[in-house]
Protein backbone atom coordinates (compact mmCIF):
# COMPACT_ATOMS: atom_id res chain seq x y z
CA UNK A 1 0.00 0.00 0.00
CA UNK A 2 1.32 3.52 -0.90
CA UNK A 3 2.31 5.66 1.60
CA UNK A 4 -0.85 8.64 1.72
CA UNK A 5 2.03 11.28 3.14
CA UNK A 6 4.06 10.82 -0.31
CA UNK A 7 4.60 13.73 -2.44
CA UNK A 8 2.76 12.36 -5.63
CA UNK A 9 -0.15 12.28 -3.47
CA UNK A 10 -0.73 15.94 -2.41
CA UNK A 11 -3.69 17.19 -3.58
CA UNK A 12 -3.29 20.71 -5.71
CA UNK A 13 -5.67 23.26 -5.65
CA UNK A 14 -7.57 23.98 -9.12
CA UNK A 15 -8.17 27.83 -9.04
CA UNK A 16 -8.71 29.41 -12.37
CA UNK A 17 -6.34 31.86 -12.55
CA UNK A 18 -7.52 34.52 -15.24
CA UNK A 19 -4.19 35.52 -16.71
CA UNK A 20 -5.43 36.40 -20.62
CA UNK A 21 -8.85 38.20 -21.97
CA UNK A 22 -10.42 35.16 -23.82
CA UNK A 23 -9.82 32.73 -20.72
CA UNK A 24 -12.95 30.59 -20.36
CA UNK A 25 -14.65 28.03 -18.09
CA UNK A 26 -17.77 25.83 -19.22
CA UNK A 27 -19.65 23.79 -16.91
CA UNK A 28 -21.87 23.03 -13.88
CA UNK A 29 -22.23 25.27 -10.63
CA UNK A 30 -21.67 22.20 -7.95
CA UNK A 31 -21.06 24.57 -5.11
CA UNK A 32 -20.32 27.74 -3.12
CA UNK A 33 -18.87 29.25 0.02
CA UNK A 34 -19.51 32.69 1.00
CA UNK A 35 -17.48 34.66 3.24
CA UNK A 36 -14.05 32.98 2.49
CA UNK A 37 -11.41 35.47 4.04
CA UNK A 38 -8.40 36.33 2.08
CA UNK A 39 -5.55 39.17 1.95
CA UNK A 40 -8.16 41.16 -0.94
CA UNK A 41 -11.37 40.43 2.42
CA UNK A 42 -13.87 38.28 2.27
CA UNK A 43 -14.44 36.45 -0.98
CA UNK A 44 -16.61 33.82 -2.41
CA UNK A 45 -15.84 30.77 -3.79
CA UNK A 46 -17.83 28.91 -6.74
CA UNK A 47 -17.26 25.21 -7.44
CA UNK A 48 -17.30 24.05 -11.17
CA UNK A 49 -17.85 21.06 -12.53
CA UNK A 50 -16.29 21.56 -16.37
CA UNK A 51 -17.12 20.61 -19.42
CA UNK A 52 -14.42 22.43 -20.74
CA UNK A 53 -12.14 25.83 -20.35
CA UNK A 54 -8.95 27.17 -21.15
CA UNK A 55 -6.69 29.83 -18.80
CA UNK A 56 -3.59 31.28 -18.73
CA UNK A 57 -1.35 31.12 -15.68
CA UNK A 58 0.61 34.47 -14.70
CA UNK A 59 3.55 33.48 -16.19
CA UNK A 60 1.45 32.88 -19.33
CA UNK A 61 1.58 28.58 -19.60
CA UNK A 62 -1.67 27.85 -20.71
CA UNK A 63 -3.98 25.04 -19.18
CA UNK A 64 -6.93 23.23 -20.29
CA UNK A 65 -9.50 21.97 -18.80
CA UNK A 66 -11.02 18.79 -19.08
CA UNK A 67 -14.70 17.84 -18.65
CA UNK A 68 -15.07 16.39 -15.31
CA UNK A 69 -12.67 18.09 -13.52
CA UNK A 70 -13.47 20.71 -10.91
CA UNK A 71 -11.88 24.01 -10.46
CA UNK A 72 -12.70 26.75 -8.12
CA UNK A 73 -13.34 30.46 -8.87
CA UNK A 74 -13.08 33.41 -6.71
CA UNK A 75 -16.15 35.99 -6.64
CA UNK A 76 -15.47 39.78 -5.20
CA UNK A 77 -17.76 41.54 -6.75
CA UNK A 78 -21.28 42.44 -5.95
CA UNK A 79 -22.37 41.85 -9.60
CA UNK A 80 -20.46 38.91 -10.33
CA UNK A 81 -21.19 37.18 -6.35
CA UNK A 82 -25.03 38.32 -7.62
CA UNK A 83 -24.95 36.69 -10.94
CA UNK A 84 -23.51 33.42 -9.64
CA UNK A 85 -25.72 33.23 -6.37
CA UNK A 86 -28.87 33.32 -8.68
CA UNK A 87 -27.17 30.11 -10.46
CA UNK A 88 -28.92 26.81 -8.94
CA UNK A 89 -26.55 24.25 -8.06
CA UNK A 90 -26.36 21.71 -11.57
CA UNK A 91 -26.91 24.68 -13.75
CA UNK A 92 -25.56 24.90 -16.81
CA UNK A 93 -23.46 27.74 -17.19
CA UNK A 94 -19.49 29.73 -18.45
CA UNK A 95 -17.78 32.18 -17.37
CA UNK A 96 -15.54 34.20 -19.53
CA UNK A 97 -12.62 36.59 -19.17
CA UNK A 98 -13.75 39.54 -21.45
CA UNK A 99 -11.63 42.80 -20.16
CA UNK A 100 -8.96 44.11 -18.18
CA UNK A 101 -9.87 47.58 -16.53
CA UNK A 102 -7.64 50.10 -14.29
CA UNK A 103 -8.67 49.75 -10.89
CA UNK A 104 -9.36 52.64 -8.12
CA UNK A 105 -6.76 49.97 -6.27
CA UNK A 106 -4.15 50.10 -8.55
CA UNK A 107 -4.25 47.42 -10.34
CA UNK A 108 -5.96 46.01 -13.25
CA UNK A 109 -9.33 44.62 -12.72
CA UNK A 110 -10.50 41.71 -14.44
CA UNK A 111 -13.88 41.79 -16.27
CA UNK A 112 -15.48 38.26 -16.02
CA UNK A 113 -18.74 37.67 -17.88
CA UNK A 114 -21.47 35.14 -17.15
CA UNK A 115 -23.41 33.10 -19.32
CA UNK A 116 -26.18 31.27 -19.00
CA UNK A 117 -29.18 29.29 -20.73
CA UNK A 118 -30.68 28.58 -17.36
CA UNK A 119 -30.22 24.78 -18.78
CA UNK A 120 -30.07 22.47 -15.31
CA UNK A 121 -27.99 19.42 -15.51
CA UNK A 122 -30.49 16.67 -14.40
CA UNK A 123 -28.13 13.47 -14.29
CA UNK A 124 -26.01 16.01 -12.24
CA UNK A 125 -29.19 16.65 -9.96
CA UNK A 126 -30.20 12.53 -9.81
CA UNK A 127 -26.39 11.65 -8.85
CA UNK A 128 -26.79 13.88 -5.67
CA UNK A 129 -30.22 12.88 -4.82
CA UNK A 130 -29.94 9.25 -5.57
CA UNK A 131 -34.36 7.98 -6.26
CA UNK A 132 -35.58 11.50 -6.27
CA UNK A 133 -36.47 13.49 -9.34
CA UNK A 134 -36.23 17.18 -9.08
Amino acid sequence: MDNIFDEKNEVQPQSINWGKVGDFISGIKIGQRGGVKTKFGANSIYSIQATDGLFHTKDGQEVKINAGEVWDVWGRGDIFDGQMNRMQLGQKFGLKFVESRESSMGNDAKIIKVYTTGEIDQDYLDSMNPGESV
